[in-house]
């Protein structure tokens, strides 16, 4: 190793890459973690349609959730000026979760309607309060105590006058007031869910504005992080359009970036370019569903020799199923697949993991970062699952582990940019030792001749030897045949000496190939090989005529003799080689061959077709024998 390697330049090179990746790592967890806080709600569970809020609850926690039993009233739409003489016949229902009834004797139905009621008590001082309004399937009034103050969609009794909507806002609530009543008037027949999903949020105004700026931030950011990305790999693919993995890493952020679009709180940006209810639903399972075998591809490509192909073809039809149910299904149908496809694509995370934990024992460059960034991805999907289901109060972050993923793949890059430079270097110091040589050959040219030309005989001879030998096995090939022959030709004709040949082929090779890989395949060829070779006469040639067919020429020798020295074959390949299979596997490596002896004044090819015959009728004959 020269002196050059550890020059400043080299040092830095291979330093910021590594440097640059712990920054952003650094980065990458602050932010999330300041996204975490911020986007947290302290959960108070209301009781009997009423909650009471304390001023000290805003000083520990900036926003609270209004969760826990509201009033309910099933297939009703009650106006807020007639809830309290009706209470009694109200029952109660949680303030998250959608249509979940507690009352024993009513049906858990999903299409229809109600009226949700919530009384709010305060105990606060000179507190501004503003409230968060969540996304509600499908559509809703809003009263606070007897005003309209939101809505979403045509709230009706009838499918036939319900249109849905979205509008998650927010709204100022009233001020110096000891109390105020919430009516939800809600209908629903266009979702596999109906109602409140999740909680309202309660809070002092800024922080509420704060919160909903806090989201509409981070989905901006990581728009702009997967759009910057998308056009990167693009161009990256567009250098290099050999190389698909640039390719599919784009389709996969570029899906994502529709994602994001359909955020709840990116719904003033979709309601701006006309996007219709149906199509915001749809496209946001669509970019969920197509995700999945995107980032299969994109893995697959990666580290192919990881992943069963077979396997592979099996969850891309899934996926495609899952998608043509979201495409051609009516918007009250596709919920109903969201459950069994999360879980599908836990389990599909879980086996690329896998995938790439063997791909990272194999040494394969980037697998270790790759097993980072998946690592996010599935913790950061676990969340979103376990928050969509209502299980935990956090937040969509799915596509902050996408950042995360980026941010692997980007150090992948540079190390392999990084390698590049180190082998351009390399190249280079051989250049310059070859300039070195030449300047040497200068001085003392008719000694390097001599030797270059004494090197170049070698080198002919090891390129002839290269033509006529089979580079896996190191036997002959067809062209290394021909030169023996013509003398077994030349024997025939002149001494009438007799010679045959045996035509092998290993048994169901591709089965081999396929349950143990192409490298096990390899191995049984060579060792065939060399029991062939240690069992034939010294005058006797052995070619690989292709893939797992070998060809054995035995001069001085007739057909019966053949047939004999051919099972022999058999029984030693069957025996020797079976140490290549796993003693667990029921799997036997056994040949067939086919005999023929030279005539005279027929052509090698006629022999051949003789010997090929008699291989093809010992293949229908069961196999694992000699015919002629």
């Amino acid at each position: 190793m020269t002196l050059s390697k550890f020059s400043p330049t080299n040092l830095l090179q291979r330093c910021f890459p590594a440097a640059f990746f712990c920054i952003a790592m650094l980065a990458f967890f602050l932010f999330a973690f300041h996204f975490a806080v911020t986007l947290q709600s302290t959960l108070k569970q209301a009781d009997d349609g009423q909650i009471l809020l304390h001023s000290d609850d805003f000083l520990q926690q900036k926003t609270i959730g209004l969760d826990g039993q509201w009033y309910f009233f099933p297939s009703q739409l009650v106006d807020p000026q007639n809830v309290e003489g009706l209470l009694k016949g109200a029952t109660t229902i949680k303030g998250s979760g959608g249509w979940k009834f507690d009352s024993q004797d009513m049906q858990k139905q999903v299409e229809g309607y109600g009226t949700y009621y919530l009384k709010v008590n305060l105990d606060t001082q000179d507190i501004n309060l503003a409230m968060q309004i969540p996304y509600i399937e499908t559509a809703y009034n809003l009263y606070i105590d007897n005003r309209l103050v939101a809505s979403g969609g045509v709230v009706s009794a009838s499918v036939n006058g319900a249109e849905p909507g979205f509008n998650s806002s927010i709204i100022t609530l009233p001020q110096n007031v000891d109390a105020f009543t919430i009516t939800l008037q809600v209908s629903n027949y266009h979702s596999a869910w109906g109602g409140i999903w999740l909680p309202f949020v309660v809070g002092e105004v800024d922080a509420i504005y704060s919160e909903r700026q806090a989201l509409v931030a981070l989905s901006v950011f990581i728009i702009g992080v997967l759009a910057v990305t998308v056009a990167f790999y693009l161009i990256q693919y567009y250098l290099r359009p050999s190389d698909k993995i640039p390719l599919a890493f784009a389709c996969f952020c570029f899906i994502l970036f529709l994602r994001e679009f359909t955020a709840e709180h990116m719904h003033f940006a979709l309601a701006f370019l006309g996007f219709g209810h149906a199509l915001v639903v749809k496209l946001n399972y669509l970019s969920f569903y197509i995700a999945l075998p995107a980032v299969i591809y994109f893995m697959q490509l990666c580290f192919r020799h990881s992943f069963n192909s077979k396997l592979l073809r099996v969850l891309y039809g899934v996926s495609i199923i899952y998608s043509l149910f979201v495409l051609f299904s009516p918007t009250r149908y596709i919920g109903l697949s969201l459950t069994s496809y999360q879980i599908f694509a836990l389990l599909t995370f879980i086996y690329i993991l896998n995938g790439l934990i063997m791909a990272a024992r194999a040494k394969q460059l980037g697998a270790n970062m790759m097993i980072l960034g998946g690592m996010f991805v599935i913790v950061f999907a676990i969340n979103d699952m376990l928050h969509a289901n209502g299980i935990i109060n956090t937040g969509r972050f799915i596509n902050i582990g996408i950042v995360a993923l980026i941010i692997c793949q980007s150090y992948i890059i540079n190390k392999r940019f990084n390698n590049i430079i180190t082998d351009n270097e390399s190249l280079t110091e051989q250049l310059q030792q070859h300039n070195a040589d030449l300047e040497a050959l200068g001085a003392q040219l008719e000694i390097k001749v001599e030797q270059r030309t004494t090197q170049l005989k070698l080198v002919n001879k090891e390129l002839k030897n290269l033509v006529n030998i089979d580079s896996l096995t190191g036997v002959l090939n067809r062209e290394g045949l021909q030169q023996h022959l013509k003398s077994a030709y030349e024997r025939l004709r002149r001494s009438h000496e007799p010679s045959s040949i045996i035509l092998f082929d290993f048994d169901h090779f591709k089965r081999i190939n396929d349950t143990f890989g192409h490298d096990a395949g390899d191995k049984i060829l060579v060792s065939g090989a060399k029991v062939i070779q240690n069992f034939i006469r010294e005058q006797d040639k052995l070619i690989r005529w292709g893939g797992e067919e070998f060809l054995v020429l035995l001069p001085d020798t007739e057909l019966n003799g053949a047939e004999y020295i051919g099972n022999k074959l058999r029984r030693a390949i069957s025996e020797q080689l079976a140490d290549e299979i796993p003693n667990n596997v029921s799997v036997e490596i056994t040949v067939t061959g086919g005999v023929s002896e030279f005539r005279r004044d027929e052509t090698f090819e006629v022999l051949f077709k003789r010997a090929d015959n008699a291989l093809y009728k010992g293949k229908k004959a069961g196999r694992n024998c000699i015919r002629s």
